[in-house]
């Protein structure tokens, strides 16, 4: 297996600092991710032989069978070895072998799953092929495509490809996979895929993950459950929505999206309240719980984005400074946060500002005062977070030219004028969440009490 070496331009590493980055760089990162991946794969392969795992052998068939499979039909290859889960599910796979295994994985790891990839990349390019493929959490995967419910009591599946149709075997009974047809058969679930068409513009297509076991950190998935059709209809007419008001009036977050997020996996959350996350092992999955409205659905995906973009530059380059135990406010938080978290939080809310930056003048009425709100406020945090994140005494070099890049930017907003009913609620609620924080906390890092004395934030 030959890997590739990659490098950002300059340019293109300082347009993912500014938050719009080039189409170059978006390239990149994916590419990234893919070979990060592929060495994930390679080094569970290792991991098990050097550990005597009894599946060793059978890793390594899946694994020649995923790289055969990825010479003849590049593209469905690089569907699934860029589909979130197989990064989440090689970590796992990689810290369980190595003795590494945290408090919410799942347990055990079958290491065999490689066939279960290689069975994907056969369906997706129509490759005849027989592959040998676990039961893991009871269910064999295809990632990318769906999951097949496995007999009581069976290890393995045999997934047989002629081409055209797929047939799998558990024991002695055969059944027919349908792979083309409808998403739910018996004994089979598929991901569905969410459309979004816009007329004369970027277009994006998501696929639905609900039903991989390795789709999302398992303590943030635990107890999602499969969205019914209608749950599924009703988000893709959200989704379309979100993505003509983004293609619309908020063009480059649009052209971002469609080269950086690929999956949306839902998540569990209590009547009434609304969650989103990223993970930096699932790059290309946003997880959210539902239902969301359209305008709640754009800035998230725009938000959750940003999460991803950073994530992935951090596994291209060294951008964080070792943790000195120095803990940090966040105005979107009521703990502390070390650098990381910071960064983390300021760039991914650098993002919702450009956001309401643009969105605030397309509102009107109550929605108006509403969007104003949101761009002062969270332009106020990320200032706040930009001071603290200036003010460490030993970044890195490039993390210095990635943090001043997102100064520069946030400069250029600080001027732009606020209703004063927004900027008046926007200093309340400044002032609401820095007492509660004190409160919990005790007093504001050293480097935020002299910007106390400057004009409020949201001035």
């Amino acid at each position: 297996m030959t890997l590739m070496n990659h490098s950002f331009s300059g340019a293109d590493f300082d347009s993912l600092a500014s938050g719009m980055a080039t189409s170059g760089a978006i390239e990149s990162l994916g590419a990234i991710q893919h070979s990060r991946n592929l060495l994930l794969l390679r080094s569970v392969v290792d991991a098990a032989r050097r550990t005597g795992h009894p599946e060793a052998g059978a890793a390594r068939h899946g694994f020649e069978q995923l790289m055969e499979l990825r010479r003849r039909v590049p593209d469905a290859a690089a569907a699934v070895i860029r589909h979130p889960s197989t990064g989440g599910w090689g970590l796992h796979a990689l810290r369980v072998l190595q003795g590494g295994a945290s408090p919410g994985d799942p347990p055990g790891v079958r290491p065999a799953q490689l066939a279960g990839m290689a069975a994907a990349v056969a369906v997706r390019g129509r490759c005849a092929g027989t592959f040998t493929v676990p039961v893991s959490l009871g269910v064999a995967t295809l990632p990318s495509v769906g999951v097949l419910t496995a007999p009581g009591g069976a290890e393995t599946v045999r997934i047989v490809h002629d081409g055209r149709e797929v047939v799998a075997t558990a024991g002695r009974t055969n059944s027919p996979v349908p792979v083309d047809g409808p998403p739910d058969a018996p004994g089979w679930r598929g991901l569905r895929t969410l459309r979004a068409p816009s007329a004369g513009r970027t277009e994006i297509e998501l696929l639905l993950d609900d039903v991989d076991p390795f789709r999302f950190p398992a303590a943030s998935s635990a107890g999602a459950e499969r969205l019914s059709e209608a749950a599924v209809a009703e988000l893709e007419r959200t989704l379309g929505e979100s993505w003509d008001l983004l293609s619309r009036h908020h063009g480059a977050s649009a052209r971002e999206l469609s080269g950086t997020v690929s999956t949306l996996t839902p998540l569990r959350a209590s009547i009434g309240s609304f969650r989103s996350a990223t993970s930096r092992e699932h790059y290309g999955c946003v997880a959210l719980s539902l239902p969301v409205d359209p305008t709640q659905l754009a800035v998230t995906l725009v938000h959750e984005a940003q999460h991803g973009k950073l994530a992935a530059v951090m596994d291209a380059v060294k951008l964080l400074p070792g943790d000195d135990g120095r803990r940090y406010y966040a105005p979107w938080r009521p703990d502390p946060r070390p650098f990381a978290g910071l960064l983390h939080g300021t760039y991914a809310f650098m993002g919702v500002v450009r956001f309401w930056r643009r969105q605030r003048w397309l509102e009107q009425g109550e929605h108006a005062l509403a969007a104003h709100l949101e761009y002062a406020h969270w332009r106020g945090a990320v200032r706040l977070g930009l001071v603290q994140l200036c003010s460490h005494d030993r970044l890195p070099a490039l993390t210095e030219r990635f943090v001043q890049g997102m100064r520069h930017v946030l400069d250029g907003w600080v001027a732009e004028p606020v209703p004063g009913p927004a900027a008046a609620l926007a200093a309340e609620r400044f002032r609401a969440h820095r007492e509660h924080w004190i409160a919990a906390n005790g007093p504001l890092p050293r480097c935020l009490r002299t910007v106390l004395d400057l004009p409020d934030p949201v001035a």
